[in-house]
């Protein structure tokens, strides 16, 4: 019994070893994914705000180094910004520190200017080095800007490819971006990769010709010295390569450290159950001798003949009259069993029809009591409960960000426009914020009239930046007419904070409400962090 038990648990034991090998691959491919898909939103983010710009500067006549300076602040990322006439010559620029140098700059000869001007489209650059403000590593996105229809000049932001996406918040893994000519934007530390630096004149380029395939993912040659490792791609919207890499040592390590683990525990089960067995043996039959006497007895109405133990008798044979005098015995109970078994079958239908029914009444209590009937929000209860959850994670949580929203000028529109129209903007704005946190994962909060919280365990600060962005972009491109509001529509201001642990939420709740009057004060529409 004990070597087909082993056989089994070692068979077991490699199983276990190639699924976790192959949970580690698929969640290679899942990070690459949303890596690249982190990175798409960014720049779909970046490129919104600089159509905004361009279409204001369309309908009024703008002082270009002032609102590229603001849209630096929103945008920490941004290392430059320039806005240039139609003949490509810079008219405005940030930071202030590059307004003298930036100014008049000639800039026709650039692609970012000559692809917007001849097509009309947006650009997204490869990687290249600076020659004009800086000497710093870029990747440039710019967008075209009319007057009348006519082209009148481009806006364009350069971005330090570190700050591109953040991959702090994933860990286990090394990165790799490289642009449409295979060259390197960015890579983590532990792959020794340099911008701009050829991945085909690397070894990290000749590794990945065979990485479509499955079984060669877990096995390439990428890392210095050639040691192997799990890789993924991913493909951007703007045609980068996006990897992520798991070192096979530093994955194998964990994995057969618990290999070895359950392997010991499967040895010491086998042993234990060996002698278990062989000790419950010897029981059974004391056990199989009196329960049979007994039972005799208790068929026949005499008492048990004494003498009658038979300790020697094999197992089989201890058995089978202990079989045949509770068939005997069951004869004379089978039918006041019948009945009793078809009554306590009546009732346990009973009982588990109404448990169902009150469990699923209590569901439905719980969660209306934690949901704000208006919007479908969380309440402060829900809010509670929500927070409950995230202390029961511990050290496991991570970082919590804390966005406190506010709709700008809400009693203005309901003075106006009516308190059902209200609560219709209130149905919205929920919508908008929903619309880019995650259902399940993030909570949104009612706290008060027209004043709302977000909170979004396990992101960093530049992912939860790009979310304000986003609500605040979502808020502005529904369209909802507020003609008492300086930007002739609903829009919202937002107070950004982050909390490294639960019992920092309450800070965080502070700092983010001076960061959502910070927002205020300026003008509305925006956020602060």
């Amino acid at each position: 019994m004990v070597l087909p038990s082993l056989a089994f648990g070692a068979a077991m034991v490699f199983s276990r070893y190639r699924s976790e090998l192959a949970q580690i691959d698929a969640h290679t491919v899942a990070s690459a994914d949303i890596l690249a898909h982190e990175l798409d939103q960014s720049l779909i983010a970046l490129r919104a705000s600089l159509h905004v710009l361009a279409s204001a500067g369309e309908r009024h006549r703008l002082d270009w180094n002032r609102e590229l300076a603001e849209l630096q602040r929103r945008y920490p990322p941004i290392l430059t910004l320039i806005a240039t006439d139609a003949r490509g010559r810079v008219v405005g620029a940030a930071p202030a520190s590059a307004v003298g140098r930036a100014i008049g700059l000639d800039v026709a000869d650039r692609a970012y200017f000559q692809v917007p001007a001849r097509s009309g489209r947006d650009y997204v650059s490869d990687a290249f080095v600076g020659r004009g403000i800086g000497r710093d590593p870029l990747v440039v996105v710019s967008v075209p800007r009319y007057r009348d229809g006519a082209f009148e000049g481009v806006i364009e932001a350069s971005l330090s490819p570190s700050h591109l996406y953040d991959d702090s918040g994933h860990g286990g893994y090394e990165t790799v971006l490289l642009d449409r000519s295979e060259r390197v934007i960015h890579a983590s530390g532990g792959m020794k990769l340099s911008f701009m630096q050829r991945a085909a004149d690397t070894g990290f380029g000749a590794a990945l010709g065979a990485l479509d395939s499955a079984r060669a993912r877990g096995s390439l040659p990428v890392m210095p010295g050639g040691g192997r490792a799990f890789v993924a791609r991913a493909r951007t919207a703007d045609g980068w390569s996006l990897y992520t890499v798991v070192p096979r040592e530093r994955a194998e390590r964990g994995v057969f450290e618990r290999a070895m683990l359950m392997s010991q525990l499967l040895l010491l089960a086998v042993f234990g159950s060996a002698l278990a067995f062989v000790w419950y043996a010897r029981v059974l039959a004391r056990a199989a001798s009196s329960l049979l006497l007994r039972l005799r007895a208790l068929a026949s109405g005499a008492a048990p003949e004494p003498g009658a133990h038979a300790d020697d008798a094999p197992m089989p044979e201890e058995l089978q009259p202990v079989l045949d005098a509770i068939v005997e015995l069951s004869g004379r109970l089978e039918h006041a069993h019948a009945e009793l078994r078809q009554s306590l079958s009546e009732r346990e239908d009973e009982v588990v029809q109404r448990t169902a029914q009150l469990r699923e009444a209590l569901r439905e209590l719980d969660r209306v009591a934690c949901t704000d009937p208006l919007t479908g929000a969380l309440n402060r209860r829900g809010r509670d409960e929500f927070v409950r959850a995230l202390a029961a994670q511990g050290a496991r949580l991570g970082s919590v960000a804390v966005l406190l929203i506010d709709v700008d000028h809400f009693k203005a529109y309901n003075d106006r426009y009516g308190h059902r129209a209200g609560d219709d903007a209130l149905r919205a704005s929920v919508a908008a914020i929903r619309a880019e946190v995650r259902e399940g994962v993030d909570a949104v909060v009612r706290t008060g009239g027209e004043e709302f919280c977000v909170l979004i365990p396990g992101v960093g600060r530049a992912r939860v930046l790009n979310i304000a962005r986003a609500i605040l972009l979502g808020m502005y491109r529904r369209d909802i007419e507020h003609r008492d509001s300086e930007h002739g529509r609903l829009s919202c201001s937002i107070g950004v904070a982050m909390a490294y642990a639960v019992d920092e939420l309450e800070t965080a709740m502070d700092r983010a409400d001076e960061a959502l009057y910070r927002a205020k004060r300026r003008g509305r529409n925006g956020y602060c962090f």
